[in-house]
């Protein structure tokens, strides 16, 4: 018609359903938290180095199984043997088997060269809001959407962090599909963080109770193991028990 009532209407965003989620917070047992939150604690990096590798590991779980997450951050984690051996890594990430090398190799090369000439641009500054210093190390880097710059900074600061990676899984528990809902994002994270703060737990440890029960795990050490330096369990585990 002339006056366009046939133009169809603006699709409304898909409403968040927000009571799975919120049922399992009311769910979360505080011998979890204890649990989780002295595991993750102790697990926090201490240099530049373990921040860098934690960025390594969130790069390696790109469209991958955790599986082939931690065979592919195995292979890398030693950063100073293919460091400017830009070859080395390729072969290195070629041989973990765990996909899409070309913009792998890419991707961690413009961040290794990014982050050592700089890494204290990758800590969050004093007074910088959590999702700003997420916002802006997601546009500052490539190869690493929200969801992922947000899982570097939850392993950096697992018990700060007041952002959070957002999976298929967590959108799935709110009713709604990652590929088709990105914008809803940091609503469904304000929300994640809200219920965290309402149930005074960190959102990654909240998370990482999230995940482990999905998995079926009573932690998180069958992937976090990687993360473990040394004798790092034998100094922690008297304190989980």
């Amino acid at each position: 018609s002339i006056n366009g009532s046939s133009a169809s209407k603006p699709t409304k965003p898909t409403k968040m359903n927000t009571e799975p989620v919120e049922s399992f917070f009311d769910s979360i047992k505080p011998e979890e938290v204890t649990y989780q939150y002295e595991y993750w604690n102790k697990l926090k990096p201490i240099n530049d180095s373990e921040r860098f590798q934690r960025f390594l590991f969130a790069y390696m779980s790109v469209h991958t199984s955790w599986e082939s997450n931690i065979k592919g951050y195995s292979m890398i984690k030693n950063w100073w043997e293919w460091m400017n051996r830009w070859d080395l890594l390729e072969e290195k990430i070629v041989e973990s088997r765990v996909g899409l090398h070309n913009n792998r190799v890419r991707f961690i090369k413009d961040f290794t060269m990014k982050f050592w000439s700089n890494p204290s641009y990758y800590e969050k500054g004093q007074g910088e809001l959590w999702n700003s210093f997420r916002n802006r190390i997601e546009k500052n880097i490539v190869g690493l959407g929200m969801a992922k710059s947000s899982f570097a900074i939850e392993m950096i600061y697992p018990v700060e962090a007041e952002v959070t990676c957002l999976d298929t899984h967590l959108y799935q528990a709110y009713g709604l599909d990652q590929s088709k809902h990105r914008k809803q994002y940091q609503t469904l994270e304000k929300h994640w963080v809200e219920n965290s703060q309402r149930k005074s737990l960190p959102s990654y440890i909240a998370r990482c109770i999230y995940w482990d029960r999905k998995q079926e795990k009573q932690d998180s050490r069958y992937w976090s193991h990687v993360l473990e330096e040394g004798d790092f369990i034998d100094e922690v585990t008297p304190n989980l028990n």
